[in-house]
C-alpha cells in the first residue's frame, strides 16, 4: 500500500483574485513594537494613505492572533467589493508568519454584532464564530487560522525611529 502525501493547502481561487485585484490598487507597509503589528494601507497610484487603523497583536496566552483594530476604510472607494477581506487574508498571514505562529492558531477580537454578521462570518476559511455577548451589541469573536501560500513578502516593514 501506498502512503499518499497529505495534499498542500492552496488558497482558494477566489480569495487569490482578490487579493491580486487589492494589490493591483494598493499596498502595505507595517511597523513592529514588540508583540504588536500595524499596518498602512496605501494607494498604488496616488501614493496617498488610505487607511491606518490596522492592528494586529501576538496573543502570547493563547499562541494566536488578536485583532485590535481592523477598519480598512476600503468602502470609501470605488469597485472595493471583497477587498477589505483580500486584505485581512494578507494581514492575519503575514502576521502570523512574522510571530512564527502555526498552523490552526488561534484568532479572536471583539466586535459589533451586526460587523460579524455582514463581515467576519462570511470569512469562511476562519470558522469564526462567537464567543460569548459583550455590552452595548459588541461580541467576542474567535476562529481558526489555517496556512495558505500567501506571498507576503510584498508587505514591507518600516522600522520605527524612537527620539530618546
Amino acid at each position: 500500500m501506498n502512503a499518499c502525501a497529505d495534499p498542500v493547502p492552496a488558497i482558494p481561487v477566489f480569495m487569490e483574485t482578490q487579493v491580486k485585484r487589492l494589490l493591483e490598487r494598493y499596498f502595505l507597509t507595517c511597523t513592529r513594537e514588540d508583540t504588536c503589528m500595524e499596518y498602512f494601507l496605501w494607494d498604488v497610484k496616488t501614493r496617498d494613505l488610505v487607511s491606518l487603523n490596522l492592528i494586529l497583536s501576538h496573543d502570547r496566552f493563547s499562541r494566536g492572533i488578536y485583532i485590535s483594530k481592523f477598519y480598512p476604510q476600503l468602502f470609501l472607494t470605488h469597485d472595493c467589493r471583497f477587498l477589505s477581506a483580500a486584505c485581512f487574508y494578507l494581514l492575519v498571514h503575514h502576521s502570523a508568519g512574522v510571530f512564527n505562529l502555526t498552523d490552526h492558531c488561534r484568532v479572536s477580537l471583539e466586535t459589533e454584532f451586526a460587523v460579524y454578521e455582514e463581515f467576519y462570518s462570511r470569512l469562511a476559511d476562519f470558522h469564526f464564530r462567537i464567543g460569548h455577548p459583550r455590552p452595548a451589541h459588541r461580541v467576542c469573536v474567535c476562529g481558526t487560522y489555517h496556512g495558505l501560500p500567501i506571498d507576503t513578502k510584498i508587505i514591507q516593514e518600516k522600522k520605527l525611529f524612537l527620539s530618546s
